[in-house]
């Protein structure tokens, strides 16, 4: 059972629903609940998946590393608990291209375990001090936004969670969920579905038209059916009291890569900039490894990019991926600082649409190297 696909699925989290929403017209807390709802449909779609068991392995692993860190902060180099934070992940995405170590499969990984590292990355930096246990289960477990994001922030997800929610708030929370809901809903299964179904499957494998048409057709279905499943996931949670950070902003009205970087996949995009470009860049500004400062940006930029395609998986495709928008990203800081009328002419007029539709396809053409259809 995929999450947010199928009458069932919606019927199933309908029921498990309910008693949240009665909760909140009551005036009640609902983290407690929120909780069993989250292990509950986890049981049902892990289970009917058979990953049951990897999530669970995943889970004890996960909270084994961040009591340890938690007790222990002081005294264990970070450099060593991340990188165990990693390892089912990286088991994982290596499992996806080496049959040999394929025994690992765990539907959303990859967003559970960038918000493990994340309350590692703050128990180091001081900016979480106190996290209790049913709280950081909450935070990697939360359903809702499990399988397509977004990437919540420890933080701001504890904020919402021990916040009394009065009756009005939360009956418009649950309006705006619902609503949200129902518009990923059409997003991702109506609009994704006729766009996969009667332009994507029937175009021919090769030849150079049909792999154009393929782009922009792969393209227009990655949003709508990405942007969908986001909105039902921020919807979900808004049900449940949590409000969950919007994954998209108008994209293809971006004028350059990095605003593009600024309104797609937002979640993630910002979670790279603040916990691996920025580190990167102040670690190397700090100790001076580049006489050039303009350096320590570039490598960030690649760096961090880099990260994003692995962070999809391992596979040719994905690695050029990460290569392709590397080079963007270095090309666009370079145009922002030695070429003057790029920043003039990005900000409005004909200038502004040319920018773009440069930018509109730029990214288009890294989504057909992501698909894989160029390899």
């Amino acid at each position: 059972m995929i999450p947010y696909s199928g009458l069932l699925f919606f019927y199933l989290m309908a029921l498990l629903l309910l008693p949240a929403v009665i909760l909140g017209l009551m005036g009640k807390p609902l983290k407690t609940y929120g909780l069993a709802f989250s292990v509950m449909l986890l049981a049902i779609v892990f289970g009917e998946g058979g990953q049951l068991p990897a999530l669970i392995g995943f889970y004890l692993w996960e909270t084994a590393v961040f009591l340890t860190y938690r007790r222990w902060r002081e005294k264990l180099p970070l450099w060593l608990m991340v990188p165990l934070s990693l390892l089912p992940l990286a088991l994982v995405k290596v499992g996806e291209v080496w049959s040999v170590l394929a025994v690992f499969r765990l539907l959303g990984v990859s967003y559970m375990t960038f918000r493990a590292v994340e309350v590692l990355l703050n128990l180091h930096d001081g900016t979480v001090k106190v996290l209790s246990l049913f709280q950081w289960s909450y935070f990697l477990l939360f359903f809702p936004s499990v399988s397509s994001g977004p990437i919540d922030r420890c933080c701001r997800f504890v904020s919402d969670l021990e916040r009394k929610i009065p009756l009005e708030e939360y009956a418009s929370l649950l309006r705006r969920g619902v609503w949200k809901l129902m518009g990923g809903a059409f997003s991702a299964i109506v609009l994704g579905g006729l766009i996969w179904q009667y332009w994507l499957t029937p175009l021919p494998e090769k030849g150079l038209l049909p792999t154009l048409s393929y782009m922009y057709g792969y393209t227009l279905f990655l949003f709508f059916n990405f942007a969908g499943s986001s909105s039902m996931a921020v919807g979900t949670g808004y049900i449940l009291g949590i409000q969950a950070p919007e994954n998209f902003n108008q994209p293809f009205l971006s004028v350059d890569m990095k605003d593009f970087w600024a309104r797609w996949h937002i979640s993630l995009s910002t979670w790279l900039r603040d916990y691996v470009y920025t580190r990167f860049a102040m670690t190397a500004l700090k100790h001076r490894w580049f006489k050039n400062q303009r350096i320590a940006s570039y490598l960030g930029y690649i760096l961090t990019m880099m990260t994003m395609g692995i962070w999809h998986g391992l596979a040719p495709h994905y690695l050029a991926y990460g290569v392709y928008h590397s080079a963007l990203m270095c090309v666009n800081e370079a145009l922002d600082l030695h070429w003057k009328p790029f920043k003039k002419r990005k900000r409005k007029g004909w200038g502004q649409l040319c920018c773009v539709l440069v930018t509109f396809h730029l990214f288009a053409f890294g989504l057909l190297i992501f698909s894989g259809r160029l390899f």
